[in-house]
């Protein structure tokens, strides 16, 4: 499945038993947090540190629930970053099943960069504008 934007991560990850629901699949919570999981670790790889007084924060976020995953599954999460504005990008996300690439699940994130003190947008610093700019060719 083709997600827009530029593909900057993608996480892998196993189902764990206890995430499964009443009907034997991965209960709709977890999806959310498998996502966040994905963010964070991207997060982390650019070296985004919040004790600098600021960092990205989630400004929405929803869920396309396709297909159940069902225990045992190899997940892989991957990241698409597009509409890069003033304070925020847009993450859009697939959950898919890392042998044969079935998608489970699809996301999008509105990532909205902050002053932590001030609780308030500021404009996404060149660095990170640097990265998620859209690959010239």
């Amino acid at each position: 499945m083709q997600l827009p934007g530029k593909l900057v991560h993608v996480e892998n990850m196993k189902m764990r038993w206890g995430e499964g629901d009443a009907l034997g699949h991965m209960n709709n919570t977890v999806y959310f947090r498998y996502l966040e999981q994905a963010r964070i670790a991207w997060f982390d790889s650019l070296g985004v540190n919040y004790g600098l007084g600021e960092g990205p924060i989630l400004g929405s976020i929803s869920c396309r629930f396709r297909i159940p995953v069902v225990y045992p599954a190899e997940l892989a999460v991957s990241l698409h970053v597009s509409n890069a504005r003033n304070s925020s990008f847009t993450l859009s996300s697939a959950i898919s099943d890392r042998s044969d690439q079935r998608v489970y699940a699809t996301g999008e994130a509105v990532m909205v960069w902050i002053d932590l003190a001030q609780g308030k947008s500021r404009p996404l610093p060149d660095w990170l504008r640097k990265i998620i700019s859209p690959e010239r060719g």
